[in-house]
């Protein structure tokens, strides 16, 4: 009877030990400012869609996101380099858990990344893989069937901006991004 009038909180979960759902976190580092603990800064892969691990890193205490190079995706190293230099010199303090967007709001995340892979430069689509939502899965958290999910609808609801079709090994969906139309 007493459990009912003071009823147990869940558990505070604590950021250096928190997972994004959808991801895998490989590294923490924690940076400082002055004598208090700063932000956490991760180092995570999650399901790239190509049989290849590739990684990011994200602050919790300000906006500094990282999923790779100017030629390339993050190996593990990279990532870790990224985040230990920004651990040492970003100036914010551990914002806590980031808290997870509605389902909407995390289908406009999926939708803007698509959007920005959109080009004016050429006629040809671009192939869309679950890497490169890397970048965003510390705010989608969310795991890859989301992504995938939302992909579909935004394929059926907007055929002239993504499509999907069968994988050419047979196994899975294709997305592609098309390009904007020709101006006249």
């Amino acid at each position: 009877m007493l459990s009912t009038l003071f009823p147990r909180r869940p558990a505070v979960l604590d950021t250096a030990t928190w997972t994004p759902d959808g991801t895998t976190v490989v590294q923490r580092y924690r940076g400082a400012v002055g004598e208090r603990e700063g932000a956490i800064v991760l180092v995570y892969t999650a399901d790239g869609g190509q049989g290849t691990s590739f990684f990011a890193t994200a602050c919790l205490g300000c906006t500094y996101r990282a999923a790779s190079s100017r030629s390339s995706r993050l190996t593990e190293k990279e990532a870790a380099d990224l985040a230990n230099t920004h651990a040492a010199g970003c100036r914010a303090l551990d914002r806590g858990i980031p808290a997870a967007p509605d389902d909407d709001q995390a289908a406009k995340i999926v939708r803007t990344r698509l959007w920005g892979m959109r080009s004016h430069r050429t006629t040809s689509p671009h192939y869309v893989y679950l890497s490169n939502f890397h970048a965003d899965r510390v705010d989608l958290q969310r795991p890859a069937d989301f992504i995938k999910k939302t992909m579909l609808q935004l394929a059926k609801a907007e055929p002239d901006f993504l499509t999907a079709r069968p994988h050419d090994s047979g196994t899975g969906t294709q997305f592609l991004v098309l390009p904007h139309p020709p101006r006249n």
